[in-house]
């Protein structure tokens, strides 16, 4: 393998399969930013050259911090930035990102609670469980002594919205790997404290791995990389994150809404997608109307039905005739087997006693749907044999929505 994994190319492969593609293996360089993202990025740039003066034993003002803020921004900022959330501005988000600091410069000040080993150092370092081991990388916002408890500190910012909890904070995984990467190189650092700053709600989150907790994680990071590793099928995934993608204009859920909603409003409508959508909802639309009418029918024909049945019944009747057509009448009792909705305790029973008797193979069949849902379920060995009876089939079809 020739790239180091790290968590957010994790995250990624995760989120949509199809992003990771163009970013991992494509190499395709994003073309937006968010700004949440770009926020973010100044915070840290920030408190970075904060505490580089710091351990020089340098502290500066709050002021000071605002104005290096201020000034990332400008020299960083572009046209190029974007902006998700209605009613939110560029403005907005710089002014919160000041906040955030000038909040966090109030509650640390004069700085002395540890000594700062490192700030925003890149590092790389081996994941290893069961003779696997692969390489892995990040980025350690900052790295402190703290010479009281004689142990090592990791610290991360975060500009997130969010206040996960503290059972979400000890099983975060980010933090965890990074206390392995402190101790591949101190390997005294046994016990590592690992804290969080979430910058926006002014707090902060501790917690600490134990030896059976990062040999666990290891396994976990592992098993997931070499999840990422075997594939080779790479769909999109629509969600909510796809408004903050940079690859919208190449992705297919999004390239064509996208180029039509630059149409000038004169070609919109002669543009062929344009025009076999409006088609297809016209078709849609006659297809309800007709199967209204179709419903109304049935009803109506079951009234008919009934009644015919109703007359055979009473007048002894096999055949009822009529000018064009005769209606045959089937009266008798068969055997059907129970329906597990509405006869639940009697579908178990029989299944059970078929099951038993090894007679349920002379009335069961291969169901595509049960099948599909069971492939997700089984465990891999089992599910690589069955896999190599499977028939592989191109699923064609489109569906109308309307837009929101």
């Amino acid at each position: 393998m020739a790239n180091a994994f790290s968590i957010s190319r994790l995250s990624s492969f995760e989120q949509c399969r199809l992003q990771y593609k163009y970013r991992y293996i494509d190499r395709v360089p994003s073309v937006v930013e968010g700004i949440e993202a770009f926020m973010g990025s100044r915070v840290h740039e920030a408190l970075q050259a904060l505490y580089d003066l710091v351990k020089l034993r340098t502290v500066q003002s709050r002021e000071w911090l605002e104005s290096v803020y201020d000034d990332l921004w400008r020299k960083n900022a572009s046209e190029a930035l974007k902006i998700v959330k209605a009613g939110r501005t560029s403005e907005d988000y710089r002014e919160f990102g000041k906040k955030c600091l000038g909040d966090y410069y109030q509650t640390y000040q004069p700085f002395d609670q540890a000594k700062v080993v490192k700030t925003e150092e890149f590092i790389e370092f081996p994941v290893s469980h069961g003779g696997r081991t692969y390489r892995f990388c990040g980025v350690l916002d900052r790295l402190d002594w703290n010479d009281r408890e004689n142990i090592f500190e990791i610290h991360d910012y975060k500009t997130s919205g969010t206040l996960p909890s503290q059972e979400e904070a000890d099983t975060d995984p980010q933090l965890g790997l990074y206390h392995l990467a402190v101790r591949s190189k101190w390997p005294e650092a046994e016990k590592v404290k690992l804290v969080w700053h979430y910058l926006a709600f002014n707090k902060q989150l501790e917690s600490s791995r134990g030896a059976r907790e990062l040999d666990a994680l290891q396994e976990t990071i592992i098993n997931r990389i070499e999840e990422v590793e075997a594939c080779r099928d790479f769909p999109p995934t629509r969600s909510t994150l796809c408004e903050w993608c940079g690859y919208q204009s190449l992705c297919p859920m999004w390239k064509h809404p996208l180029a039509a909603a630059e149409l000038p409003a004169n070609t919109y409508l002669q543009d062929p997608g344009v025009k076999l959508v409006m088609r297809y909802a016209e078709l849609e639309a006659e297809k309800e109307e007709l199967q209204a009418r179709i419903f109304g029918l049935e009803q109506e024909l079951a009234l008919v039905e009934e009644a015919a049945l109703a007359l055979a019944a009473k007048d002894g009747l096999r055949v009822i005739d009529g000018p064009d057509h005769r209606l045959f009448i089937t009266i008798r009792d068969e055997w059907a087997a129970p329906i597990r909705r509405e006869h639940e305790r009697e579908w178990e029973e029989l299944r059970s006693l078929l099951l038993k008797e090894n007679r349920y193979i002379d009335v069961s069949t291969v169901n595509s749907q049960m099948l599909t849902r069971m492939l997700r379920e089984w465990p891999a060995e089992f599910r690589d044999k069955v896999q190599k009876f499977l028939v592989l089939k191109k699923v064609r079809k489109a569906e109308l929505k309307p837009k929101k």
